[in-house]
């Protein structure tokens, strides 16, 4: 143990040298061989872009601590995740007031922006120092966490409106044509001086193998490239020169190098170690009879770690479900969601898009379990159903278009071939009845019961959304059904139907058509329920082979 210990603390000593060799070589590159000053119009751009790719990563490292907050309760990780939401906010402050930019609250000026960035930087370095002097487990109370952010909310505000109003109280930072203050350079070398003691007490903790709420190597890695980006703001003379360019390249670098090791340790990392866990148990199993006297301690605690993360992955998965649908007048809407395992490929949605319209959505990914669980966050969160406008317009998408996008989204990820999705997309007109849809390979056929209790079988085709663009791209078709008031459209997975591959005729299509034809003048929530309750019967004490998914609207006079 001490000798691997010994191994990895070299390793991440050489990394560390490295990273001090490659940063020292790019600013003498950069400051001395290739000075220059940019064109204002270049600079800006560029300008834009890397703060705003900052804001977002210290937004996301805000997001991600915050939000795994409630599984630790850590002090530490609040604090964290404040000081990233108010340095987010300065740096979008700072890159709005920056010189060139249009009006933010008064005019942009390289005081303004400097006196943002500074504060910016001041605010990081307390902020981790700060982290660093609370002990892991000091906790704090679940109920002071959204005061927290309030707070730095406030903090924020302040700023923002001190340096906009009175920047003139504020001693110079910046005088054009002259360079920077002695104060600013002073501050700088001051916020260098804070991120290395900051760096030398995670870089202890790193040591010591203190709690690993965060990375406590990556956030070293992160400080060295912070204290090159503020040695470089000490020694600009124009905002549009190199130095000011370099600094930028610095800060987003460590940034990055933030964000990757909160998401790795606060989302990946479950993940990771459910499927070591499962791993484990299957070496347990196998070898159950030589190991069961000295493991029985550990698979008990693996069991207890995997149904940990078990949860907390399915609650993830149930987060993405809608917790309430939306209340229409003379619309209802239910849903039924039975996972075969803890967490499922199975997923829906029912939401508004704008008042005459809601969107609905069921899908399927290959497979059930955790990769298909993780292929769900995926689709939830990189689907796309309507574009708003800043000035209040927003264009509503066809359900061809959202298939398209979701099938070209899907190919950029470096997903498994084998891995797929069938989904349905549709967009429902509460006035007209309208029920314009598109099919993604969906492998079931909606049904729509009618008010005198005929059913019709809506058409479903299309290309499942997987990793073959490179070879094909699909054409996925719009089509439009319609629901009068009293009718009930009925959406479905595959499991429903598919109780027991060895036998396909147990709850076939034709079978479920006959068995709600049965089901008219009742609400979707009774239809849902009956169709459950059959589907349960039918499978008897079978295990369940799929996740089933079924999706009930029901049409209404909304003019009632």
């Amino acid at each position: 143990m001490k000798g691997s210990t010994s191994k990895l603390l070299k390793r991440e000593i050489i990394i560390l040298l490295c990273i001090v060799l490659v940063s020292i070589i790019l600013y003498y590159i950069f400051s001395c061989c290739t000075y220059k000053v940019f064109l204002p119009d270049f600079f800006l751009t560029w300008h834009l872009f890397l703060e705003f790719s900052s804001i977002v990563m210290s937004f996301s490292v805000f997001a991600i601590t915050y939000y795994t907050y409630e599984e630790s309760n850590r002090l530490r990780s609040i604090i964290i995740a404040c000081t990233f939401l108010a340095v987010s906010l300065l740096d979008l402050f700072h890159t709005f007031s920056y010189k060139g930019m249009p009006v933010f609250l008064t005019e942009a000026s390289p005081d303004k922006a400097t006196a943002f960035w500074i504060l910016a930087r001041l605010t990081m370095s307390i902020g981790l120092f700060i982290a660093t002097l609370i002990p892991c487990e000091k906790k704090v109370k679940r109920s002071q966490q959204g005061l927290w952010a309030v707070m730095t909310i406030i903090y924020s505000v302040y700023w923002l409106l001190s340096v906009s109003y009175h920047i003139d109280l504020f001693p110079p930072l910046f005088i054009e044509g002259q360079g920077l203050t002695p104060l600013k350079i002073y501050l700088e070398y001051s916020v260098v001086f804070i991120q290395v003691i900051t760096a030398a007490l995670f870089f202890v903790a790193f040591i010591k193998g203190d709690c690993e709420d965060i990375g406590h190597i990556h956030v070293v890695r992160a400080l060295v490239f912070s204290i090159f980006s503020e040695i470089a703001f000490t020694r600009y003379n124009n905002v549009y020169d190199t130095y000011n360019y370099l600094g930028h390249l610095y800060k987003i670098v460590a940034y990055y190098i933030l964000f990757r090791a909160l998401f790795v340790q606060n989302v990946q990392k479950p993940y990771q170690d459910l499927r070591t866990a499962e791993r484990k148990l299957s070496v347990y199993v196998d070898n159950l009879e030589q190991l069961v006297a000295i493991r029985t301690d550990e698979i008990t605690q693996a069991n207890r770690s995997l149904m940990r993360n078990l949860d907390y992955a399915k609650n993830i998965l149930l987060a993405l479900l809608p917790a309430s649908f939306p209340v229409i007048k003379g619309t209802e809407f239910a849903a039924k969601y039975m996972p075969c395992e803890k967490v499922g490929g199975d997923f829906y949605n029912v939401f508004r898009l704008d008042e005459q319209n809601v969107g609905i959505l069921i899908g399927d990914v290959a497979g059930h379990g955790v990769s298909a669980a993780m292929i769900n966050v995926f689709i939830n969160q990189n689907i796309f159903f309507k574009k708003e406008y800043d000035d209040g317009r927003q264009q509503i998408f066809t359900p061809r278009g959202v298939l398209m996008n979701c099938y070209h989204k899907y190919n950029e990820m470096p997903f498994p071939e084998e891995v797929y999705v069938v989904m349905l997309y549709g967009k429902y007109n509460v006035i007209t009845g309208e029920f314009t849809y598109a099919s993604a390979g969906m492998n079931t056929s909606p049904l729509i019961l009618k008010a005198d209790g005929r059913v019709a079988v809506l058409e479903t085709d299309g290309f499942p959304i997987c990793k073959f663009g490179s070879h094909y791209k699909p054409s996925y078709q719009s089509r439009t059904a319609h629901l009068s008031p009293g009718d009930a459209l009925i959406l479905y997975t595959d499991g429903l139907i598919e109780i027991d591959p060895r036998k396909p005729d147990r709850f076939s299509r034709e079978q479920l058509v006959q068995f709600i034809t049965g089901l008219k003048d009742i609400t979707a929530q009774e239809i849902c329920d009956e169709i459950s309750d059959a589907y349960h019967a039918l499978r008897e004490d079978q295990e369940m082979t799929d996740d089933v998914t079924i999706l009930v609207v029901k049409a209404g006079n909304a003019n009632v």
